[in-house]
């Protein structure tokens, strides 16, 4: 093969290499990926801020209003779900809002059990 041949079957062989290069990387920005990862924000200049360490008998007594105020909607939504269930034929069929209350008391149920574990 001549010398000529060489030269442009490797200058057609690179132009290929960075021409499909170039359509992956715009594929991924299009996509919204980049190779490189994302430059986070830069620390404050004071350094981070220090957290503030709260008193055991602090959280106990956040956890109690939590607790009472979580109590409170509870037995709130327990009404409601009974007068839901008693207005309403349920043999056949739940409606929605019956589900929805059900799992907010078990989500409330969930919270207020965290709460007294500490």
């Amino acid at each position: 093969m001549s010398e000529s041949r060489r030269t442009f079957l490797g200058a057609a062989a690179a132009f290929a290499a960075v021409s499909a290069w170039g359509a992956v990387s715009l594929a991924a920005q299009a996509q919204g990926q980049t190779g490189a990862a994302p430059m986070p924000f830069p620390p404050p200049i004071g350094g981070p801020m220090p957290e503030r360490r709260v008193s055991p008998a602090d959280r106990m007594k956040i956890n109690q209003e939590q607790i009472k105020k979580s109590s409170a909607r509870l037995a709130e939504v327990v009404g409601e779900l009974q007068k839901d269930l008693e207005a309403n034929d349920t043999t056949n069929v739940l409606s929605l809002g019956v589900i929805r209350k059900a799992e907010e008391i078990e989500k409330l149920a969930r919270q207020i059990r965290t709460l007294v574990r500490g």
